[in-house]
């Protein structure tokens, strides 16, 4: 069964009196532990099939199965504990909490979960502790732990995202242009970081960029135009990398 499945994915938004026809019938499967770009030029679609990975969208038509899950009928409260267990989002912009520590910022979504059946609820704090510095390590921010993000460089902000997307220890990263404010070299170090992640952890990564040399490091590649698929296949011998 495929970790992710779109079937003739339709998505429309009204413009004015227009329609706008942001998806037509995009039908693709992500496997666990895939490395994932979509990529495309700007306004192809590839933003809106990450927002409906992530349940911030829904589909006008068709269905979009996560992990064996119809996401249009999840009520709200289930569309939460979803994205809270098994999808992380890294942000272009960052999105930092700029009065919390690197320490702080990675932990903070393991203190969202509001259920008693919450895993990281029944973490003892030395647990949680070790995860948190574990990822810390991870990503190369030892020395800057009690940080606050303006003291940061961009790239390391960058990779205080991907630590903190990783901290519930989801099967799913979504990372919309994660190097679109970095310069190039920092940008390719950043995409490295995410692969080696991914194999360590075994986490499914999925992004969208306009960035070819991403096109190098993943195993799976997906290029969209005007809301289609234009082409869909695997790298071969990326996946065992």
């Amino acid at each position: 069964m495929p970790l992710i499945d779109f079937q003739q994915v339709h998505k429309n938004y009204p413009l004015g009196k227009t329609i706008v026809h942001a998806l037509q019938g995009v039908s693709l499967q992500v496997q666990e532990g895939d490395f994932v770009t979509i990529s495309g030029p700007s306004g192809s679609g590839k933003s809106t099939i990450l927002n409906m990975i992530g349940c911030i969208d829904t589909p006008s038509a068709g269905e979009v199965i996560i992990h064996g899950t119809q996401t249009s009928t999840l009520k709200d409260r289930q569309i939460t504990a979803l994205r809270h267990r098994t999808l992380g989002f890294i942000f272009q912009n960052f999105n930092l909490i700029p009065v919390l520590s690197v320490y702080e910022n990675i932990e903070f979504p393991l203190l969202l979960g509001d259920t008693k059946d919450d895993p990281f609820k029944q973490w003892s704090e030395p647990e949680k502790r070790d995860w948190i510095n574990y990822l810390i390590r991870q990503v190369g921010l030892e020395d800057y732990a009690q940080r606050r993000p303006a003291e940061l460089s961009g790239g390391q902000r960058q990779r205080v995202a991907i630590a903190r997307a990783l901290a519930t220890k989801p099967t799913i990263v979504l990372a919309d242009e994660p190097t679109a404010n970095l310069d190039s070299v920092t940008g390719d170090q950043i995409i490295q970081l995410m692969r080696e992640m991914n194999q360590t952890l075994g986490t499914t990564f999925v992004f969208s960029t306009h960035d070819p040399n991403v096109l190098e490091v993943a195993d799976h590649v997906i290029k969209i135009r005007d809301g289609q698929v234009e082409q869909d296949y695997r790298v071969k011998g990326q996946a065992e990398g």
